[in-house]
């Protein structure tokens, strides 16, 4: 099958296009053809460009996410949908809005994918309100959501959020999967961490991901000079979060790490904090849980994460530092336990396997092209 994926980015600098990039290669190596219509992207063959922007005032936000609307350019959207048996929309932005209306007139078969929030749109420009909300939801929905036959749903979490939002579309609850690589491996626990606890966190440092609130907990544990923190990743409040970081009694990890160090660490640390507010699944749990980790979540009611905390001593209440330093506390004294129940997370990650997700993907897609079909 020839298919178009249709994002604004196609790189790494969010949750969303790392998981465009992944569905996109898992693919390709069933034998599918794969071409992409982005401002920028990492796969240069099959690739067509369109025009990108940003809002005013949110150049320095979006240039740390690597990240730019796309326009709709018609002679480039037809001729990159010239050959495609299907196309596939990643956002429901004014470029998804302008390659859905094409696709349908070319006659092609749609589908589209739920992998951003009103919460994620609203943060990078420093607002926050239900009645915002409400608003880019209708917008969403009107500028795609509501011109597509089928929808992919990352957690049935995402699922009800568009239902709610009236969308009337079909929706296919479908994980974004773990990746083959994410597996428990005979990993030698560095020196480093001597016989500390280790805490480990994987995102971009920005707001809605709430690292900030990790050491803030931290700090506030009675246990904090036994605790190894790491922060993996980078972004716009990095030095920030260093300094903030600074005064714990024992230095926390806080960089980018590269794809060996991140598997190393997630196969050696004690357990795994996931701060964020805003999650409509979030692939850094799957990797988690994939290889082993137990996952300590904040039960944020914009976050659909809360679904990998094995029972309520792995939740805690959104933005409340007290209450993730108590569970800090509990897991500390309890790390021994902690090993014992990562069979048990395995066995969950067992229903995310990438392989298991991709059959679900061409399953939509297969219901995506019949239908197509039959309404010609």
């Amino acid at each position: 099958m020839n298919i178009a994926m249709v994002t604004d980015a196609y790189n790494h600098g969010r949750g969303g296009d790392v998981a465009t990039i992944r569905l996109a290669e898992g693919l390709k190596k069933r034998g599918h053809v794969i071409t992409v219509v982005s401002t920028k992207s990492v796969q240069k063959e099959r690739f067509f460009q369109v025009k990108g922007f940003c809002p005013p005032n949110a150049e320095e936000s979006f240039k740390k996410m690597d990240f730019l609307f796309g326009i709709p350019e018609k002679d480039v959207l037809r001729k990159a949908f010239a050959d495609i048996d299907l196309v596939q929309i990643q956002h429901p932005f004014y470029l998804d809005y302008g390659a859905a209306k094409v696709a349908k007139a070319m006659g092609k078969a749609v589908v589209a994918a739920f992998h951003c929030q009103p919460q994620n749109i609203l943060g990078t420009m420093g607002l926050e309100g239900r009645f915002k909300e409400i608003i880019v939801e209708k917008i969403f929905n009107f500028l795609l959501f509501n011109r597509v036959p089928i929808i992919q749903c990352p957690s049935q979490f995402a699922a009800d959020l568009l239902k709610k939002s009236g969308c009337r579309s079909a929706l296919r609850v479908i994980s974004n999967g773990i990746p083959p690589e994410y597996v428990v491996t005979a990993e030698a626990r560095p020196d480093w961490f001597g016989d500390k606890m280790v805490l480990m966190s994987v995102g971009r440092h920005a707001p809605e991901k709430r690292p900030e609130l990790i050491i803030q907990g931290l700090k506030r544990s009675k246990y904090a000079d036994k605790i190894q923190l790491l922060l993996c990743g980078q972004g716009e409040n990095t030095e920030a979060l260093k300094a903030m970081g600074a005064d714990l009694p024992v230095k926390p990890l806080i960089q980018y790490v590269t794809q060996e160090e991140k598997l190393t660490y997630l196969n050696t640390a004690d357990l795994y904090i996931h701060a964020s507010i805003v999650e409509l699944e979030s692939l850094s749990s799957l990797e988690a849980i994939g290889c082993g980790l137990p996952c300590l979540i904040s039960d944020s009611r914009h976050s659909a994460a809360s679904q990998f905390a094995l029972d309520e001593r792995f939740l805690f209440r959104a933005d409340d530092a007290d209450n993730l330093a108590e569970k800090i506390n509990y897991w500390y004294e309890n790390r021994g336990h902690l090993k014992c129940l990562r069979e048990k997370v395995l066995a969950m990650a067992e229903n995310y396997r990438f392989e298991k997700c991709l059959d679900k993907m061409e399953a939509m897609y297969a219901e995506a092209m019949h239908a197509n079909k039959m309404g010609k």
